[in-house]
């Protein structure tokens, strides 16, 4: 496998039908397979992060894969510009946000090139705003040398999201794709006849949240990131899991 750093925040690998076949698993199956895609991608990155002079600190959690006409394939791990995983959710959740019912069925049907294709091209139409966005907040760090417990306090609450279910079945196999041996925080509402998985990812490795971006749109009903609205759930919501409901909805 040919593995190269393209830009200050993309690394590309490159992998013969051979190689794939020799890692255990089917091009076909990758493509047709949400769980077994994942799986993939998992195997692939370990192979990176074991290369000595290839370093994932400053990458984003974006993943793109490509399927070249020789049945090889090209995975690129970053983007143009290096998105924190608030800001990667929160495109996710402006896009999803503008569908009409009808759009995002016609989301769903896509495949996972085509939808990732889809999130590329609205994250190009908010390059200006995030570069903008990524500018104030470096020059914030200058200023402040020593965060305060308050901003500590939001930078913790800012790993928080909750998704929207309207079929635990739907969680469960969220949970199966995305999640393998390391799992965040969780507790598990239901409010108004959705239910909502709340997850804490802080201290959560980077790897297992590039995973979680990329593959858990297939399965959601809506996404949350906004405290408030999380806090809102918390409080009139009944309580279904307090802890570990991940791993409770996985064994379904």
């Amino acid at each position: 496998m040919e593995i190269k750093r393209v830009g200050e925040n993309k690394i590309r690998c490159a992998l013969t039908e051979d190689e794939i076949r020799e890692m255990g698993f089917d091009i076909d199956e990758i493509i047709g397979n949400g769980e077994a895609t994942q799986k993939f991608m998992r195997v692939v990155l370990k192979i990176v992060e074991e290369q000595e002079n290839i370093s994932l600190e400053n990458i984003s959690p974006m993943v793109k894969a490509e399927l070249l006409s020789d049945h090889s394939m090209a995975i690129t791990f970053g983007g143009d510009s290096d998105l924190s995983f608030q800001q990667l959710m929160d495109a996710i959740s402006d896009l999803v946000g503008q569908m009409t019912p009808e759009k995002m069925q016609e989301f769903r049907n896509l495949s996972k090139e085509e939808r990732q294709g889809v999130l590329d091209a609205f994250l190009d139409q908010k390059k200006d705003t995030q570069e903008q966005r990524v500018a104030e907040e470096k020059q914030e760090k200058e200023n402040k040398k020593k965060p305060s417990k308050q901003q500590k306090e939001l930078k913790k609450r800012q790993m928080i999201c909750a998704l929207r279910f309207f079929d635990l079945d739907e969680a469960s196999r969220m949970g199966r794709a995305c999640f393998e041996e390391i799992f965040p925080k969780s507790s598990l509402y239901r409010l108004e006849g959705a239910y909502y998985l709340i997850m804490d990812f802080s201290k959560f490795p980077r790897d297992e949240m590039r995973a979680f971006a990329f593959g858990a749109v297939e399965y959601d009903a809506g996404r949350i990131s906004e405290i408030g609205q999380i806090s809102y759930i918390r409080e009139h919501g009944d309580c279904i899991v307090k802890k570990e409901a991940l791993q409770t909805l996985m064994v379904l």
